[in-house]
């Protein structure tokens, strides 16, 4: 039974009985492609409170069925598209950037990788055949192509295709902004509106970093997380309990970066605090805050393994995130096994940094409580 509050008039449990329907009866002929099920309007009105319900689920770490649930969203768009394309593909290029987001999330990568390249084919359609006095629906598109072009980006870079991936995550920061710079109204919208804005500026921001990051590029990658870090940090003075998750994810990829480039104090600092957010903010999504909270705990002993201080802090930090991957491997294997074992590396790597502090000190290594 669904625990979601019924919508007047037309519930969420019978929108999804709608598109069920109406997929069951899919065949060769109009009568059954149109579905058996109820009318265009009927299967339009599925799919919004089904994209809802999908909202609803994401937001309650519930990815799985949020993934299902979206998947039913597309599968109406894209029928409904079929017969008139200019009122559907906006619907249907922002369900299927979700649906790839969330996806990617889980670990389902190509099936990510898919999504959000038809999101971006069909933003990008859209945009180019909007007319030039359609101003706020140009913004409008063009920031939905850049949020898709972001995630993309890293939809690319974890199914190691770099190239692709840069290319993708430079375009979404490009767009953001030339209209921050050349567009007036953007920029009206963005002042009376500063929250959502900077945070579609921060993702995109973010997400090229991580992929520079990925491939080495660690200096441009550093200035681009500490410019995110930044952002967030302006907007949880604004709103705390949305942002300050956001600014600890921030400050986590920060701290990573910046111990790559040497700036240890800076890394110290910010993968402290990190851990410190992370353990004061509410878990919206309880999968998620487990995850981040593992490898904010990672980065944490990690960096100061390079440093050599705080080695027994950094063992405490990496076998509590052993034992968040831990659970949340038994869970989902597939979405966490990776951050397992970087969990177990790490934990290695703080031992071994131990044992030679101890021979250093004169000390047997074997003798000390953690042995």
């Amino acid at each position: 039974m669904l625990d979601e509050r019924p919508t007047r008039g037309f519930s969420i449990g019978m929108a999804a009985l709608v598109e069920d329907l109406a997929a069951d009866a899919a065949g060769p002929d109009e009568r059954a492609e149109r579905g058996w099920a109820g009318s265009e309007s009927d299967l339009a009105r599925a799919a919004r409170l089904k994209q809802t319900l999908a909202l609803r689920q994401a937001r309650k770490g519930r990815l799985g069925q949020a993934c299902v649930t979206v998947e039913g969203v597309v599968r109406i768009y894209r029928r409904l598209a079929r017969h008139e394309p200019t009122r559907y593909h906006g619907e249907l290029a922002l369900a299927l950037s979700c649906w790839g987001l969330w996806a990617s999330r889980r670990g389902q990568r190509e099936q990510a990788r898919a999504a959000l390249a038809d999101s971006v084919a069909l933003y990008r359609e859209l945009r180019d055949r909007c007319g030039r006095l359609r101003v706020m629906r140009r913004i409008q598109l063009a920031v939905g192509l850049a949020v898709a072009l972001s995630n993309l980006g890293l939809a690319h870079s974890d199914l190691g295709e770099h190239e692709a991936a840069v290319e993708a995550a430079e375009e979404s920061v490009l767009i953001l902004r030339g209209l921050r710079r050349h567009n007036p109204l953007y920029r009206m919208l963005a002042r009376n509106d500063p929250t959502a804005f900077e945070h579609c500026m921060a993702t995109s921001v973010n997400n090229l970093g991580l992929v520079l990051a990925g491939q080495g590029r660690f200096t441009v990658a550093c200035r681009l997380a500490e410019e995110t870090a930044e952002i967030y940090r302006r907007l949880a003075a604004m709103a705390p309990v949305v942002y300050e998750s956001e600014l600890a994810r921030a400050l986590h990829n920060f701290g990573v970066a910046a111990a790559e480039v040497g700036r240890l104090d800076a890394a110290l600092a910010a993968t402290q605090e990190a851990v410190y957010l992370h353990r004061c903010v509410v878990p919206v999504d309880p999968v998620g805050h487990r995850q981040y909270l593992g490898q904010a705990l990672c980065s944490f002993a990690q960096v100061r393994v390079a440093c050599g201080r705080d080695l027994p802090e950094a063992l405490a930090a990496a076998e509590e995130a052993v034992a968040l991957h831990e659970e949340l491997t038994a869970e989902h294997p597939q979405a966490f096994s990776g951050d397992l074992h970087a969990a177990y590396r790490t934990v290695c790597q703080v031992r071994a940094a131990l044992g030679r502090s101890g021979r250093r000190d004169g000390k047997d290594p074997g003798t000390g409580p953690d042995a």
